[in-house]
């Protein structure tokens, strides 16, 4: 049967992705300019995200609400950093690279974190396509497009049945108007994949869409939403086109 993607590994992969110059990691406790996180961008991280920073220098960027339950959060089930090199600097890589997209510092700050675990993770490493994923991501917005599709290449080719790479590939060659080159890449996706799940389903749905085949954008736009893709509009597209 189709399953939903629960997995609290996974952050939701946004439609549109993005090295400069690699650049350090964050400084230690103390390290001043470093803004700490709100509970929101806190709420959004992965529970093993919030073990590594409270068992990390990182911990004073916590909320003060989370420092103030960090040995309930030591306790927690999300201590698995999976397979991740000092997690604590990759999960900032993703507040960075969220604050990126919201225009708060730089594409690059993302990348020195992100890359600070990525480059000595080991291929069999669980997160490999995630972390490759995002890594990938903040190359391409800060400009590297060569440098992100060797990222992404590596993730897929290392763990070829997880689907993170892939999607991210897929969703910056859908902003270069490239949908029949997304949906070769999401079609080989498709030959191996671990299972089926809401995002991979919607981006289908999107690039068929993209190439006017709106039988096949329908149906999979269907399944997305059966699995709980809780945005609807493209289907508010193909209903506006009389395809739904």
């Amino acid at each position: 049967m189709p399953r939903k993607n629960t997995s609290q590994l996974l952050l939701a992969l946004t439609a549109s992705l993005l090295l400069g110059s690699v650049t350090g990691p964050a400084s230690g406790a103390g390290g001043g300019s470093e803004a700490g996180l709100n509970l929101m961008e806190w709420s959004a991280l992965p529970d093993f995200c919030k073990t590594s920073f409270m068992s990390s220098s990182y911990a004073y960027l916590a909320p003060q609400e989370a420092r103030e339950q960090k040995k309930l959060i030591l306790q927690s089930a999300g201590s698995v950093n999976h397979g991740i090199p000092g997690a604590h600097h990759f999960c900032m890589g993703l507040v960075k690279l969220d604050r990126a997209r919201r225009g708060i510092g730089s594409y690059d700050g993302a990348v020195g974190e992100l890359s600070y675990s990525a480059y000595d993770m080991e291929p069999d490493a669980p997160a490999f396509s995630f972390v490759r994923a995002n890594l990938g991501t903040a190359l391409y917005r800060a400009g590297k497009r060569k440098d992100a599709s060797i990222i992404w290449s590596q993730g897929i080719k290392a763990q070829p049945q997880r689907r993170e790479s892939y999607l991210a590939m897929a969703s910056a060659l859908l902003s270069e108007r490239r949908p029949q080159e997304a949906l070769d890449l999401l079609l080989k996706y498709e030959a191996v994949k671990d299972g089926d799940y809401a995002d991979t389903e919607h981006f289908l749905a999107q690039t068929y869409f993209e190439l006017k085949k709106y039988d096949e954008a329908r149906q999979h736009a269907q399944k997305a939403y059966d699995l709980g893709y809780p945005v609807f509009g493209l289907r508010d597209k193909l209903k506006q086109l009389g395809k739904w």
